[in-house]
């Protein structure tokens, strides 16, 4: 190998390690633990993205990521953080090829287009820096894999790459193994609509309702995806499918944005139950109600913040009636379907607690 080159190699390794060493004071590595997102909070600040995330060459000139502590100069430097974040979430989180996941469909062209225009609003900048968040600490562990020939080519000199232009979207072997690597992922079901998981945020094929079924009210997509997301890792995963836990929901994570967007707060929440769905739950209210057919009298003045019943009868279906005007007969022949939830109408946080 050529002396000269060899010093080059040499000298701009060591300019890289450098710069880290000279800016590690600038830089902010994620937090180990995940926090709740404090979505109102977060909304009232002057910028969401955080950050900017670089990446930088740690002491055995291996790639590690972080933030740069400045705010953006200008609302332009703040889209651009926005567009790394969902550049990244392309790669690593977006399911847009079969069989990545489990049950998963992949996402349609329209589903990408409505997930980015979602990441460079306000809320959806907050919920993708949290999965930006994620993909630090996932490649600062050695679980992704990267672009050696790109890294190499920096080392020696190169121009810095982007976060996103240096990972592939995959895990490395050490991540395939890894036991603790648990990718967040966004993707496609059969149907209409959005659900989620601990773990994921899936929409419907169909897309969603222009107004929801029960109460009428217009359907914001943006706050849709805000609620979802409030369901994840990244607000209360505890909270989906339960009565209180919905209605906190629309009120923390999916209200702040229908006013942001113009749109009037959901007042009421409706929680459909499936059909035969366990009467045994971690949430004692929402065990009275599955047993609504076995509790005498159920009033709703004792199940706050609970508005009202609703099932479906066997005589006509899919028409639903109001389950505590039934009588017994009619009761045994019916199964309750919704739930109606008052909805806070504001949440109270401490802005000392993130």
């Amino acid at each position: 190998m050529n002396p000269g080159r060899v010093f080059l190699f040499g000298l701009t390794s060591l300019l890289a390690v450098a710069w880290a060493q000279s800016v590690a004071d600038d830089i902010q590595l994620p937090s180990e633990n995940r926090t709740p997102v404090d979505l109102e909070r977060e909304l009232k600040a002057p910028w969401q993205a955080g950050g900017e995330i670089v990446v930088f060459a740690s002491a055995d000139r291996a790639p590690r990521a972080g933030r740069l502590v400045a705010p953006p100069a200008d609302a332009t430097e703040e889209q651009t953080r926005r567009a790394e974040h969902f550049s990244l979430a392309r790669k690593l989180n977006l399911v847009t090829q079969p069989r990545v996941a489990p049950m998963a469909l992949p996402l349609s062209e329209e589903q990408v287009t409505l997930l980015e225009r979602f990441a460079h609003t306000d809320a959806g900048a907050v919920w993708f820096r949290a999965v930006a968040d994620d993909t630090l600490r996932l490649f600062n562990q050695g679980y992704l894999e990267y672009d050696a020939a790109r890294w190499r080519a920096f080392l020696e000199g190169g121009p810095r790459p982007r976060l996103s232009e240096l990972i592939t979207g995959r895990l490395s072997e050490t991540g395939l193994f890894s036991q603790e690597v648990t990718v967040f992922r966004i993707f496609a079901f059969e149907g209409m609509g959005s659900q989620a998981g601990a773990a994921s945020v899936r929409m419907g094929s169909k897309g969603f309702r222009c107004q929801f079924q029960l109460s009428g009210d217009a359907v914001d997509p943006f706050a849709i995806l805000s609620h979802e997301f409030g369901h994840s890792r990244y607000g209360d995963p505890k909270s989906a499918g339960h009565p209180l836990g919905e209605a906190r929901t629309v009120a923390r994570y999916e209200n702040p944005v229908r006013l942001r967007n113009g749109f009037p707060p959901r007042l009421m929440y409706y929680l459909r139950i499936e059909s035969g769905r366990p009467q045994v739950t971690r949430e004692p209210l929402f065990a009275r109600l599955l047993a609504w057919r076995e509790t005498p009298v159920l009033r709703l003045a004792e199940l706050d913040p609970v508005e009202g019943l609703y099932c479906e009868c066997l005589d006509v279906p899919g028409k639903l009636r109001d389950c505590l005007q039934l009588t017994a007969g009619e009761a045994a022949m019916c199964e309750l379907r919704w739930v109606a939830v008052r909805v806070e109408t504001s949440v109270q946080t401490d802005p000392d607690k993130r």
